[in-house]
């Protein structure tokens, strides 16, 4: 193994090793956290990859605010690095 992946064993070993020691509700509260972050993060990179036009469209025919639309990189030429996301809760009463 390179050191990179010893480093990263060793950081993932020390992270399982905090999260076993949390209480179960904060274990499943900081579950539900990382998979909806992931979600996020799946749904910014679908957009990111369409094309600007059905970007558009897609986010026309769902109602969302074209600022959210802004913040979604442009198409990237086959990369596929990860993708920044800021989270922010949305308030519905300002896509009108």
């Amino acid at each position: 193994m390179t050191t990179v992946a010893l480093d990263l064993k060793s950081r993932v070993d020390e992270f399982l090793r905090w999260f076993q020691a949390l209480d179960g509700k904060d274990q499943e509260e900081l579950m539900g956290l990382v998979y909806s972050e992931h979600k996020v993060r799946d749904v910014v990179r679908s957009f990111s990859a369409m094309p600007v036009e059905q970007r558009k469209a897609v986010f026309q025919r769902l109602g969302l605010p074209n600022d959210m639309l802004n913040r979604i990189p442009p198409p990237a030429s086959g990369a596929s690095g990860d993708v920044e996301v800021e989270w922010q809760e949305w308030d519905s009463s300002r896509s009108a």
